[in-house]
């Protein structure tokens, strides 16, 4: 009967506990992209069907490879709404950041922190040569630290992509 209480209490507390899990390398990669179907998802996105012949595959995230030496972050985040003749369009930001990376790569390779409910940048690090790994999705979740390290570095290029039509243009007839 004890137990019972004991399960049903634990039931109603409303939290699981996921269990950790297996730290996984990442696939290397020669595209990073803000644009990867599992950046979007993870940024709470879709790619507008008119985009996705530039789409790249999925990626396998995961730590870097022991080998791997990151020359630059990638970080992608929700962006600003942009607006063309199609419409109005939800984009992403991508901005790529420079200077050393160690502190950063230190804090993500660690034990990832939960994230929670809300939306939360990726990062890709990137090598001299172009090669990228994207970090796990909760990679960029320990807080302050990850701040700290983004913070230290410098940005060298800023992108906004268009993603997904939020508000097309409604055609008007003439003389409307």
């Amino acid at each position: 009967m004890t137990a019972v209480l004991v399960v049903l209490a634990l039931a109603g507390c409303g939290q699981t506990v996921a269990a950790p899990s297996p730290v996984v390398t990442a696939e290397v990669r020669t595209d990073a992209s803000c644009l990867e179907p599992d950046v979007l998802d993870a940024l709470g996105l879709e790619l507008d069907a008119s985009l996705r012949t530039a789409a790249p595959e999925a990626a396998t995230r995961g730590l870097p490879p022991e080998d791997f030496v990151a020359d630059t972050a990638l970080v992608c985040d929700r962006g600003e709404t942009l607006r063309d003749s199609a419409g109005r369009w939800w984009a992403v930001t991508e901005t790529r950041l420079e200077g050393d990376l160690s502190p950063l790569v230190g804090v993500v390779t660690r034990t990832p922190a939960a994230c929670g409910v809300g939306v939360v940048a990726q990062v890709w690090l990137v090598d001299a040569m172009g090669a990228a790994v994207l970090l796990p999705r909760d990679a960029v979740c320990a807080g302050e630290e990850v701040e700290v390290a983004l913070g230290d570095l410098e940005v060298v290029d800023r992108t906004e992509r268009p993603v997904a039509l939020a508000q097309p243009v409604t055609a008007q007839a003439p003389g409307s």
